[in-house]
């Protein structure tokens, strides 16, 4: 038997949820795709769900963290605002030091 240590990383503000994995994972789509529907259809989301997990996320940060380009000759589409950007950064550090510092424990973990 192996002891495995697991955890799970989101951001608040004032006990309101900002993101967690699935944010981060939309987050990503969106910077990579340049769109919301292109990002929920590759991560298997509906677009109101998506369009409503952002929204509250705006709404607890008090501020946007994506824009929405209107359409035109190629479309509409959307791209991370530098909150957004900075949102994403910070979850995304805090997991990598967090998954260092499991990486040290399982060590002592492994020695018992």
């Amino acid at each position: 038997m192996k002891l495995v240590l697991k955890f799970k990383v989101w951001l608040e503000v004032d006990g309101k949820p900002i993101i967690g994995e699935g944010g981060a994972q939309l987050l990503r789509a969106i910077d990579k795709y340049g769109s919301l529907a292109k990002a929920c259809q590759e991560l298997g989301l509906s677009y109101k769900f998506a369009w409503l997990y952002l929204q509250r996320a705006e709404k607890a940060l008090g501020k946007p963290i994506v824009v929405r380009r209107r359409g035109g000759a190629k479309g509409g589409g959307m791209d991370l605002t530098e909150a957004g950007r900075n949102i994403l950064d910070l979850y995304e550090r805090a997991v990598r030091k967090v998954e260092e510092a499991l990486k040290e424990l399982e060590k002592e973990v492994d020695k018992s």
